[in-house]
């Protein structure tokens, strides 16, 4: 079985994510796994196992034939084409109409899409693109509900994001027991409801320090935070950092996590903060949240209500120490790699299997 995992690029994101911690996976498993960009390298590419092929078709021009002929004589090679994005599903179904590529192979579309609550209509070439591959799989129940009720595929799964865990985790000596650290993460665009972050730092106490971790994603937006930091004279509480490219790496700096998104079906962050024992603080929204506020109810916030938000941040940072354990042990049983792969192995053979001769 040759596997190859397709998108667009590798650049600091949650879907980019999920395929680089899932094709690592599969290659440690022993699995021929491949990856296809639609264009240029990307930030997460250097953290692909070497080993693992990584072909760029660098599309200049969606609709130069030139690039579609090289992506099909590409995925031509394998059994298995595991389609990451909607946008890059939109691409390559011009090859299901071309070449009739969906018939020759197992093709699954992987569905992040974070805003399934609000955005539930759909248009009907990506509908019809969805309906042509061999099964859809969604990452949360909210996706996975609204493609049943959209008939968008006669097979549709649900595999939940997982987060690598960190194998040399590092425990970070404190010199200051009384400052406070929280990190943020996510680019910056209007779904991560930074806004509401910037009122928590504004009113947090002079011991806490914040630190965000997101690409410029969407300019305007970013620009008007940085304004806003400035207008409420918050600039010495806040660090924005804009080009890391492990933020896992980066956790154990920290005392707490914080997730003030609307909006999520992961949140993909959230397990990144429990892959490293970090207790955190976000907003009731997501898969993962519902599986957290049955353990931990105190991480999971149900307003945006700064007094609130602070209150359980301070009562984080006190029982930090006794939390840490009980974070990892729910980690383990929720987020196994082990799991994980067996759950996409067994999507891809079961697809495989009509065809096998």
């Amino acid at each position: 079985m040759k596997i190859v995992q397709v998108i667009d690029r590798l650049e600091v994101g949650g879907a980019e994510r999920v395929l680089v911690d899932l094709t690592n996976l599969l290659h440690e498993s022993n699995y021929a796994v491949s990856v296809v960009c639609l264009l240029e390298e990307g930030q997460l590419d250097a953290q692909l196992a070497s080993e693992i092929p990584v072909t760029y078709i660098r599309r200049k021009n969606k609709f130069n034939p030139i690039y579609l002929f090289k992506l099909y004589k590409e995925l031509n090679k394998y059994d298995v084409i595991h389609i990451h994005l909607r946008q890059v599903l939109r691409y390559v179904s011009l090859l299901f109409y071309l070449t009739g590529l969906h018939k020759k192979r197992v093709v699954v579309f992987h569905d992040h899409f974070g805003k399934i609550s609000e955005h539930k209509s759909i248009g009907n070439s990506i509908k019809l693109a969805i309906k042509k591959c061999s099964a859809y799989v969604g990452v949360s129940e909210e996706l996975v509900s609204w493609a049943k009720e959209e008939g968008l595929n006669s097979k549709i799964y649900k595999i939940a994001n997982i987060i690598r865990k960190n194998r040399t985790l590092i425990k970070t000596e404190r010199t200051n027991h009384k400052s406070v650290k929280v990190v943020s993460v996510g680019n910056f665009r209007p779904q991560k409801n930074y806004e509401y972050l910037l009122d928590v730092i504004k009113r947090s106490p002079d011991h806490y320090h914040f630190t965000i971790y997101g690409q410029a994603v969407d300019i305007a937006y970013f620009e008007k935070i940085k304004t806003q930091i400035c207008n409420f004279n918050i600039t010495n509480k806040v660090t924005i950092i804009t080009n890391c490219k492990d933020i896992k790496a980066e956790l154990h700096k920290y005392d707490i996590g914080i997730h003030t998104a609307k909006s999520e079906t992961g949140p993909l962050v959230a397990i990144e903060y429990l892959s490293e024992n970090l207790p955190f603080v976000g907003y009731n929204t997501g898969e993962v949240a519902d599986k957290v506020k049955l353990v931990f109810k105190e991480f999971i916030q149900y307003d945006f209500e700064v007094t609130n938000w602070l209150k359980q941040m301070d009562l984080l940072f006190k029982n930090k120490e006794e939390l840490e354990a009980k974070i990892e042990q729910f980690y383990n049983q929720n987020f196994s790699e082990e799991t994980y792969v067996k759950s996409c192995v067994s999507i891809y053979e079961e697809l495989l299997s009509p065809t096998k001769r």
